[in-house]
C-alpha cells in the first residue's frame, strides 16, 4: 500500500508510456501554497504549465532536480498489457483506498473529459468504504486550482518506463 502524509494533498497525474500509470504526489497541507509557487515560478515566459513532453531533455533534467528539492513523495501506480479503460479504473481505485486509508484531506485529479463521469464513480465508489475519506475533485488543467501543483510527472514516469531511475522517494503498485 502506497502511504500519503495525515492531512495532505495528493494531485495526480497519468502517462500511457510503456504501460499506464498514474502518478500521484502528495503534498502536506502547510505547503500546498509554497510548493505551487515554486513550481509555478519553473514555467516559461508565456508558458502556462509544465508539461515534459514540450520540454527539451536538459530543461527537463533541470525540472527533475528542482522537484526533487521539493522533498515530495510520489507514489507510481502501473498496469501494463491492459488496455487503458481497464488499467485506469484499477490504478484509480488502488490511488483512492491508499489516499483515504492514509488520512490525506483532498485528492486532486486532472479532469479528462472523455473519462470524467467514470472516474468519479469509480473513486467516489473507493471512497465509500471510508470513514472519512478525503473531499476530492477534478479540476480542468487551465482552470483549476491545483494548476501549478506538483502534478507534471510525466517525465517522470517516462524516466521509471525506460529505466532512467528517479530521484524520490517512490511506491510502485504493479498490475501486470
Amino acid at each position: 500500500m502506497a502511504r500519503y502524509e495525515l492531512h495532505s494533498h495528493v494531485f495526480v497525474d497519468e502517462s500511457k508510456v510503456g504501460g499506464y500509470y498514474v502518478v500521484a504526489s502528495a503534498v502536506a497541507t502547510g505547503d500546498v501554497n509554497r510548493v505551487r509557487k515554486a513550481v509555478r515560478s519553473l514555467a516559461l515566459p508565456g508558458q502556462k504549465r509544465i508539461h515534459f513532453t514540450d520540454e527539451r531533455d536538459d530543461r527537463r533534467k533541470k525540472l527533475l532536480k528542482e522537484f526533487s528539492a521539493l522533498d515530495l513523495v510520489a507514489n507510481v501506480y502501473v498496469a501494463r498489457g491492459l488496455r487503458d479503460k481497464e488499467a485506469r479504473p484499477l490504478c484509480l481505485v488502488a490511488l483512492a483506498r491508499d489516499v483515504a486509508a492514509s488520512g490525506a484531506d483532498h485528492l486532486c485529479v486532472e479532469k479528462d473529459e472523455s473519462s470524467y463521469a467514470h472516474d468519479k464513480k469509480i473513486i467516489g465508489q473507493a471512497l465509500q468504504s471510508s470513514e472519512s475519506g478525503p473531499r476530492y475533485d477534478f479540476p480542468r488543467a487551465q482552470k483549476s486550482h491545483c494548476s501549478g501543483c506538483p502534478t507534471p510527472w510525466r517525465g517522470a514516469i517516462r524516466s521509471v518506463a525506460t529505466g532512467r531511475g528517479w530521484p524520490l522517494r517512490w511506491w510502485l503498485t504493479w498490475w501486470s
